[in-house]
């Protein structure tokens, strides 16, 4: 059965959150306000799957990523003068949507590689974890150059 009235799922697309990732509709999802209630005359049996669909593609790709940022991230003893500037999961996200070739002078990628376990491998973002064995990137917090605001 299918409602003669526009469905408020009709602006969600799974083809497009395929393409764009889990962050295309995750205000939405998120927002108590705005979250797409299945309303009784105007939602499909259809609308609810791709709905049901929609949630599960956007929570196991936040999931991921929110994994890999605690299993990448380094951990310091207290040290105000010598720890390096927080990376919280936004900048550590932006260092992976950087398209290459990223430069060690990138802001996002200086702050990651210090506070992260993470590094440039040939103009790319990487995870040290998933560099084959023997493998040192390009640069990671053991020779990253002075950035250019430090001449």
């Amino acid at each position: 059965m299918t409602s003669k009235y526009r469905c408020q799922h009709d602006k969600f697309s799974l083809r497009k959150l395929k393409k764009k990732g889990f962050t295309l509709y995750l205000d939405e999802l998120f927002n108590n306000d705005e979250f797409p209630n299945i309303e009784p005359g105007y939602c499909t049996e259809g609308c609810k799957e791709k709905m049901k669909e929609i949630y599960r593609i956007t929570f196991e790709q936040y999931l991921e990523i929110i994994n890999k940022y605690y299993n990448d991230s380094r951990i310091f003893d207290y040290n105000l003068e010598k720890n390096p500037e927080e990376c919280d999961f936004w900048a550590y996200r932006e260092f992976f949507s950087t398209l290459p070739p990223i430069s060690p002078q990138n802001e996002y990628a200086r702050m990651a590689i210090k506070a992260m376990k993470v590094g440039i491998q040939d103009g790319k973002p990487v995870r040290l974890c998933e560099l084959p064995p023997g493998v040192q990137c390009d640069f990671d917090a053991t020779n990253l150059p002075d950035s250019e605001e430090d001449e």
